[in-house]
């Protein structure tokens, strides 16, 4: 088909660019920007490197961990615990001073191999230590005239960091509905989040800038229409809306609404400063905009184009494209039929960009699309790649049933996958279709982190960004309304940074 070529080619072409490395352990460092000074005195006990030694039976590359050496504090640890469940009872280490010293003592309390237990590494250095316990490590200077004392801590995960966590109780309801409320749909205006419900036959807007707020502000509608729920959608400066006759109405603030005098079957969604849509003269489908770009003209639509059902059109940020992209996935054909593509935008043309010869993802309408992050582990090394990920979660199939497995692209939508274990939907969360999806950056502070000390970095960090999940409203397998607002967070985009 010639529409999916040009798009598919173009992408498949930059989406080897899209990865961004993100090391979260290595042993080699360029700190050659920072300058340490040490007294004398201290560097008479100064332990300039610590790793542990290469153990295949505990974790691969257990070498390459990154020990951060706290002088000041007395700290040996690793900021990037290990892996879950890593066996840390049985750990043969590796230390370098910067002087020769009398002894190096390690003393091991409360550990499940060694309980009480003393390891001069000066005579021992290839003896196991039990790191399950308290482990202080003293040493002494050649001349016996000072002793520093560290504590030694291997710090492991106490769950998987490279999964995707939904807290039941992050749970919250809907805002601004009742248990009257039969639809709903939510978007994002800019930086406001609306989100529209029909309650007990009122149509209900609640607003905010966060959402994660306790309070949206809570408008009920005066319409003199009736508005199809499910066709809002939003571009920064207005809301679009359809009522039940297929009317075009468009607001800049929700409260009141304009006739465009444009009648569409359906909207696909916003695209910069406008909305696109589907028209219908009866005997074939059409694509339009409104408001129309100069020399704009409504064009049949391609063979197998989802006229209705299909995701939430969502923008496909990157900088090696040079108008912007916006795609979404699934829908309902012509003909009726759900489809399984994922069509893209470029403000022109569409184009299908499914790859035909690998995985795709199965029929289905409905379903929520966002545009996430995974990360990716590097062979060699405990070194991780951050991912841009597209994620699908929810929808209808094709018999009717709702699709209860998470699906994952990491190349821009042209492959799919059915996600790992540690990121599908957890058992608490009900099957959904027609649920939106959208990431909200929040800030996070270094107190809790549980981190404890930043290794050695220029400027201490005391506060990041972190993105979460937030997944809206959809319905069950009765169609009824689910009020729920979920959110959802890969674990390790909530740690402490390292770097």
């Amino acid at each position: 088909m010639a529409t999916k070529n040009w798009l598919y080619h173009l992408l498949l072409m930059v989406v080897t660019a899209l990865t961004v490395t993100s090391l979260a352990s290595c042993n080699d460092d360029d700190d050659d920007d920072d300058v340490y000074t040490y007294s004398e005195s201290e560097m008479t006990t100064l332990i300039t490197g610590f790793a542990l030694n290469e153990d295949d039976d505990v974790m691969d590359n257990l070498d390459s961990v990154f020990f951060t050496i706290d002088v000041d504090n007395g700290l040996i640890y690793n900021a990037d615990s290990l892996p879950a469940g890593t066996d840390v009872s049985k750990l043969v280490v590796t230390m370098d001073f910067m002087n020769t010293v009398s002894s190096a003592v390690f003393s091991i309390k409360g550990g499940t191999v060694q309980s009480d237990t003393t390891i001069n590494y000066s005579t021992s250095s290839t003896d196991s230590i039990d790191f399950t316990g308290t482990v202080t490590l003293t040493v002494t200077s050649y001349d016996q005239t000072r002793v520093k004392d560290y504590s030694v801590k291997v710090n492991v995960h106490k769950s998987n960091p490279d999964s995707l966590t939904w807290h039941a109780d992050w749970r919250r309801d809907l805002p601004g509905t009742s248990s009257a409320a039969t639809a709903s749909k939510t978007v994002v205006q800019g930086l406001i989040y609306r989100c529209l419900t029909l309650d007990g036959g009122h149509y209900i807007l609640a607003s905010a800038i966060e959402p994660n707020q306790e309070e949206w502000a809570v408008d009920t509608l005066q319409l003199a229409f009736t508005p199809q729920v499910a066709s809002l959608a939003a571009t920064d400066e207005a809301m679009w809306m359809l009522d039940t006759d297929g009317e075009l109405y468009s607001s800049e603030d929700g409260l009141t609404w304009s006739d465009c005098n444009v009648q569409w079957h359906s909207i696909v969604g916003g695209y910069e400063d406008r909305v696109l849509g589907i028209k219908s003269d009866g005997t074939a489908y059409y694509h339009d905009e409104y408001p129309a770009r100069d020399g704009m003209v409504p064009t049949v639509i391609e063979t197998g184009f989802p006229i209705e059902g299909s995701s939430q059109l969502v923008a496909a940020d990157n900088a090696w494209t040079v108008s912007n992209q916006s795609i979404m996935v699934g829908g309902v054909d012509s003909n009726g039929n759900l489809v399984n593509e994922v069509w893209g935008y470029d403000g022109a043309r569409w184009g299908q960009i499914t790859d035909d010869h690998g995985d795709t993802l199965p029929a289905l309408k409905g379903a929520a699309l966002v545009p996430y992050y995974t990360y990716k582990h590097l062979s060699g090394t405990l070194r991780y790649s951050k991912q841009v990920t597209w994620f699908v979660i929810g929808g209808t199939l094709a018999d009717g049933s709702l699709n209860n497995v998470v699906y994952i692209s990491r190349n821009q939508g042209i492959g799919w996958a059915a996600a790992d274990s540690v990121w599908q939907m957890p058992a608490h969360i009900p099957a959904m279709t027609g649920a939106q999806a959208y990431v909200n950056s929040e800030t996070l502070y270094a107190s809790n982190s549980g981190s404890g000390a930043p290794r050695r970095v220029a400027t201490l960090v005391t506060s990041w960004e972190c993105p979460y999940l937030y997944l809206f409203g959809g319905y069950d397998r009765e169609g009824a309304l689910l009020r729920n607002v979920w959110r959802g967070v890969y674990l390790r985009l909530s740690y402490y940074p390292l770097y």
